[in-house]
């Protein structure tokens, strides 16, 4: 089963690599990478954030183009642990904010 998240998370890159995840923190509890499965690029889905539920025109700077700004997802196994069964966790890393802001945005278990 998958399920979908927006949870902020603070991963450790692996030290040289171009923001592969080591670890990564969700919830309070330290997990641990064992494999990365796959790397791809998406954009955000800019249709459900773009649009103000009151109508309200958007800011410069934000909208559509804001929106449509590219992430950097890493599909990894990892666990709280080596002791515990793994999961499959996508981390998105956003390349258009200013500083290391990474979320969790799938699980499968």
């Amino acid at each position: 089963m998958v399920r979908r998240f927006s949870d902020v998370v603070q991963v450790r890159p692996v030290e040289g690599s171009q923001q592969q995840p080591e670890a990564f923190i969700w919830k309070g509890r330290l997990y641990v990478v064992r494999d990365v499965l796959a790397q791809w690029r998406e954009r955000r889905a800019w249709w459900r954030e773009s649009g103000d539920p009151d109508g309200a025109r958007a800011q410069p700077g934000t909208g559509i183009a804001a929106a449509a700004a590219e992430h950097q997802v890493w599909r990894v196994e990892a666990s709280p642990g080596w002791s515990f069964a793994p999961g499959v966790y996508d981390l998105a890393h956003d390349e258009s904010a200013h500083d290391e802001q990474w979320s969790l945005v799938r699980v499968a278990d």
